[in-house]
């Protein structure tokens, strides 16, 4: 795996699950990590982990649906280390519903913060990897930015339009050596959901590898992807479900997890 050793990275919705996997895996790689996000606590905490282990990080409070806010995230990033290499943006928030169910208030924060964010970022970031050469992007979207799934409308728009503004990003940043591609992960089992022993079975019947995905799984993608041997991958949208995709849906098992989404999510 290439040396991430001199680098700068910022991950944003990184005080747990796949942002926090993402900045201790890069940290542990050599980079500095700027871990932003609205959880003060959670931030704090993985950068008390992240330098536990001998790692470099730093947590700046960012709330990426405030565009204010996502500039002086870039700009501190570089004061603090003198440049700016990655970006991986993993912030989310989201409100469930149909459309017709949804506020626009609740629309708009989603796009915003899902969507917009990741515009802002390059528009506010590439300047700052193009005065050091270059860098990447990764952007976590989703299986639902492949296809839609009942009371998730904003989501899966919000996540389909990921997939194509990274092949714009992509294309418009490739003369200034700037990579830019996404993640679509599956249901990952994140630490909301460990107390959940369900979680573990209902994912076992619909994952063609027999298990769920961790946080892991999917920042171990992100490396690649923001590594030297990805360097002739930019526009692409990795799929990283364990199968999920790959296979006609078991009735069964799809219930059953529906069902146990409206529970954990009460």
């Amino acid at each position: 795996m290439s040396d991430f050793h001199s680098k700068v990275a910022i991950v944003t919705g990184a005080s747990a699950g796949i942002g926090r996997a993402t900045a201790r895996l890069l940290a542990s790689s050599g980079a500095a990590v700027v871990i932003a996000d609205i959880d003060s606590t959670g931030g704090e905490s993985a950068v008390a982990e992240i330098r536990t282990a001998g790692g470099q990080a730093a947590f700046l409070h960012t709330d990426v649906g405030v565009t204010d806010a996502i500039h002086a995230c870039v700009e501190h990033t570089v004061a603090t280390y003198g440049r700016l290499d990655y970006i991986v943006n993993n912030a989310y928030w989201s409100a469930r519903g149909s459309i017709e169910e949804l506020s626009e208030a609740d629309w708009d924060r989603s796009m915003d913060v899902m969507l917009k964010a990741i515009y802002l970022f390059g528009k506010f970031g590439f300047p700052a990897m193009r005065a050091v050469g270059g860098g990447a992007m990764v952007n976590i979207s989703s299986v639902h930015g492949l296809a839609a799934y009942r009371q998730y409308a904003v989501y899966a728009a919000a996540k389909a339009g990921l997939i194509n503004l990274t092949r714009a990003m992509a294309l418009d940043a490739g003369n200034h050596n700037i990579r830019v591609n996404a993640v679509c992960p599956g249901w990952i089992i994140t630490e909301k959901d460990t107390p959940h022993a369900d979680a573990l079975t209902i994912t076992r019947g619909i994952y063609a590898v027999g298990r769920p995905g961790v946080p892991d799984d999917i920042a171990k993608v992100v490396r690649f992807l923001l590594s030297d041997d990805a360097g002739f991958v930019t526009g692409h949208a990795l799929v990283a479900d364990g199968g999920l995709t790959a296979q006609l849906p078991d009735a069964a098992s799809w219930a059953a997890l529906n069902a146990f989404r409206s529970t954990a999510s009460e």
